[in-house]
């Protein structure tokens, strides 16, 4: 089955395909990457909400989201400083 993205990058699941996975209009879905190919997990709305975390055993390391926006601040600042000192 074909899907076109759109230029946002977002795809429409053909509705087979959502039946096929039972998701509805408050469901998700699990993206697992193997090497080359993608698998599709339907998550039924209502648990889509248990999937915090599950994705952890794919990432290297697990980074707080303190963390994140921490760092995310500060190159901010940063990039404000430089602009501050070429003027």
């Amino acid at each position: 089955m074909y899907a076109k993205m759109s230029k946002k990058g977002q795809i429409t699941i053909p509705k087979a395909i959502r039946e096929k996975l039972k998701i509805g209009n408050e469901g998700a879905v699990l993206f697992l990457v193997e090497d080359e190919d993608v698998k599709l997990k339907g998550i039924p709305g209502g648990q889509a909400d248990q999937l915090a975390g599950s994705l952890k055993k794919y990432s290297k390391e697990y980074v707080p989201l303190d963390k994140i926006r921490k760092k995310i601040k500060g190159k901010i600042a940063d990039g404000i400083a430089r602009e501050g000192l070429s003027d």
